[in-house]
């Protein structure tokens, strides 16, 4: 059976099952006549243990000060950036590109440049993830995606797990692989971000594309179309176009 992709976003990194390859740290989704169904991969017990104090993570504000807003695009993995763990996989942060802060589970403050959005869109992802905890996901996607029914649509479906009985279902943890700008302006982001994993020996890519809009000084993501992340994901052979980018 050829693999299908999920409609609720759990990443980085990506998790392959059989017989769908999906995109959660913990979270398994597939597309089952129309409808979602939500499998928990590892279990509560790969969620961080809580948001803990307000505290300053990078030292940027969003805005970066003076001169012009730079749109040139990294073809590089952008320099000076740590990755620190979260949930059982890493985040980026950067001293210049954020967050800025963390705060109630929620990650903001990222710089108004290209460097700001990729880093805005891998946290923003994962902070939107189930296996994050409601304690994340919910503020994260209440307060860093841009109001609108898909939006709601996502909030709903993952409440709706949340309420449910959960079933534990087996996959492999993929790693995040590198990324993609499909394009950028001062307004408006669109970045892929790709995920490797291995499935009967061999390498194999997924790529999802994330939307990010700077609103009220900061990056906000967009929810995808009817709240399905399989509308914007597809399969990738190999790493023709991308940069690499992933935790040491």
């Amino acid at each position: 059976m050829e693999p299908t992709t999920p409609d609720v976003p759990d990443t980085p990194p990506a998790r392959w099952t059989r017989p769908a390859f999906v995109l959660p740290v913990a979270l398994v989704v597939v597309l089952v006549a129309g409808a979602v169904l939500i499998a928990i991969g590892s279990g509560r017990g790969d969620r961080p243990t809580g948001p803990g104090a307000p505290r300053a993570v990078g030292t940027t504000g969003a805005v970066d000060p003076g001169g012009a807003l730079s749109t040139t695009l990294p073809t590089v993995a952008p320099a000076g950036v740590s990755w620190e763990p979260f949930g059982g996989t890493s985040l980026p942060v950067s001293r210049t590109a954020g967050p800025s802060s963390v705060r109630g589970g929620v990650a903001s403050g990222y710089a108004h440049s290209p460097e700001g959005a990729l880093i805005a869109v891998a946290q923003i992802s994962l902070r939107a993830g189930y296996s994050s905890g409601r304690e994340s996901w919910e503020p994260t996607i209440e307060q860093q995606f841009l109001p609108d029914a898909a939006r709601d649509q996502l909030l709903a479906a993952i409440r709706a797990y949340e309420a449910g009985p959960q079933t534990a279902t087996g996959g492999r943890l993929g790693r995040l692989a590198g990324f993609v700008y499909q394009s950028y302006s001062p307004d408006t982001a669109v970045i892929g971000l790709v995920y490797d994993a291995v499935v009967a020996g061999t390498t194999a890519y997924q790529v999802t594309t994330f939307t990010v809009r700077w609103v009220d000084g900061d990056w906000r993501m967009v929810a995808p179309p009817g709240a399905s992340w399989a509308s914007v994901s597809r399969r990738a052979t190999d790493l023709s176009g991308v940069v690499t980018w992933a935790a040491a």
